[in-house]
């Protein structure tokens, strides 16, 4: 009886530890949301996730569907000084391609689909850290 105890204690002292720390944005958050905010996506089938590289089926922006290969380049977060609101930033640069073809990016103009534009998608996205939701927004 006394085993039974000690052990409902020490995972009462466990999750009471774990549910009272707190998440921090870094890297592997970012990155793991940007997958979701794809994967997440009613117009995204077959969604698969190896490592940094993301492989699909979606919108070709054409009317049809492509295979789509996304290779994610650099994942950053940053302090955001200036908004208590969404004190961090995150910026993931990133490399698409359709059935085999690079979709060119120059600066803010893409020929990315406007469905993943419009998910806040790209291959150069921003993401703010909404601390009180413990999130990111894209």
């Amino acid at each position: 009886m006394t085993r039974y105890w000690l052990q409902a204690a020490t995972f009462v002292a466990s999750y009471s530890f774990v549910g009272c720390t707190s998440i921090q944005p870094n890297n592997e958050i970012l990155l793991n949301s940007f997958t979701d905010q794809i994967a997440s996506s009613t117009f995204v089938t077959d969604f698969v996730r190896d490592g940094n590289e993301l492989r699909f089926y979606g919108p070709n922006g054409k009317g049809g569907e492509a295979a789509w290969l996304v290779r994610i380049e650099t994942v950053i977060v940053e302090s955001n000084e200036f908004d208590p609101v969404a004190p961090y930033y995150g910026r993931i640069r990133s490399e698409w391609t359709a059935d085999g073809t690079v979709v060119e990016y120059l600066g803010s103009m893409t020929a990315l689909p406007q469905e993943f534009l419009d998910r806040g998608v790209g291959q150069e996205c921003w993401a703010y850290w909404l601390a009180a939701e413990k999130r990111w927004d894209w």
